[in-house]
């Protein structure tokens, strides 16, 4: 019963208007609890680790994938693995892909970096979800 309760108190909550959210008084206290963002943009080296794992997916380079990981990304990725997802999307890709990043977060002491990926082809949107720790990848998905 409390959790339904939370979910239409959050329902409810999002369902409210910039405009009507405006009109309120307490509406300058959230947005001092809602942070802004400068840029929906990634740093730099984020950007690049994500471009150089797209871009070696597109070529079938698993040596390029596995590069930038961690000892356990590298363990964790087999040269099979990588052939097989390769296959599937490196068409795709070919064909053309906008990727737009969505955001990032922090858990268990790495910064995750998302994109959303829509293909050219008309197929499937992909979430693409990167792993970053000390600078090495430690994870990269797409799902």
């Amino acid at each position: 019963m409390r959790k339904i309760g939370l979910a239409i108190a959050v329902a409810v909550i999002i369902a409210v208007s910039p405009f009507a959210l405006a009109q309120t008084k307490s509406a300058p206290v959230i947005a001092e609890q809602v942070g802004q963002t400068q840029s929906n943009q990634p740093e730099k080296s984020v950007q690049t680790a994500f471009t150089n794992l797209m871009a070696a997916i597109e070529e079938n380079n698993y040596d390029n994938f596995v590069a930038a990981g961690n000892a356990a990304f590298k363990e964790g990725i087999t040269r099979q693995m990588f052939t097989r997802v390769s296959a599937e999307l490196a068409p795709r890709m070919k064909k053309g892909y906008e990727a737009v990043f969505l955001g990032e977060l922090r858990q268990q002491g790495y910064r995750v970096y998302l994109w959303k990926l829509t293909f050219k082809d008309g197929g499937d949107d992909l979430l693409a979800k990167l792993s970053l720790k000390d600078g090495k990848v430690g994870g990269f998905w797409l799902t």
